[in-house]
């Protein structure tokens, strides 16, 4: 996973960056597939830090 981020300042483009991954990491169900083939769902803590934002 690459994300990219472009801000005036360093630290808000760190946030950004953070902010996606917190996202990808509990909306986006091609991040969380299982070798096995199966999706797994989004844990507590995935959820905790998206809704930090």
């Amino acid at each position: 996973m690459m994300v990219a981020t472009a801000a005036r300042h360093r630290l808000a483009a760190f946030q950004a960056a953070e902010f996606l991954m917190d996202y990808l990491k509990s909306r986006a169900p091609f991040w969380k597939k299982e070798d096995g083939g199966d999706w797994v769902a989004a844990k507590d803590a995935d959820e905790d830090a998206l809704n930090r934002w």
